[in-house]
């Protein structure tokens, strides 16, 4: 499956949430880049870009903060992820 840029996205009205490879990549950051200006190693990033691990709620805010976005148009996991609560292991919608 091709991935779209932010733009395409936008253009093609695909929701009003981008993943963060897009966002990225429409600001034309490397992956370095955006580590550093996000203030986390660029391992961490690829792996929140591919949805391997969810970043914490300051380290999400960092992210919004560096992309220029609101937290609430990014994506930290696939649309289709079911996210357990740690408090009583029920899914979250």
């Amino acid at each position: 499956m091709t991935r779209l840029s932010y733009r395409e996205q936008k253009l093609n009205g695909v929701g009003s949430r981008v993943s963060l490879r897009a966002k990225r990549i429409d600001l034309n950051l490397t992956l370095e880049e955006a580590s550093k200006l996000i203030g986390i190693t660029k391992y961490s990033l690829y792996n929140y870009e591919k949805f391997k691990t969810i970043p914490t709620v300051d380290v999400a805010m960092k992210i919004a903060k560096a992309y220029r976005v609101d937290i609430n148009n990014l994506r930290f996991a696939p649309d289709d992820a079911e996210v357990i609560s740690s408090k009583n292991n029920e899914v979250i919608k």
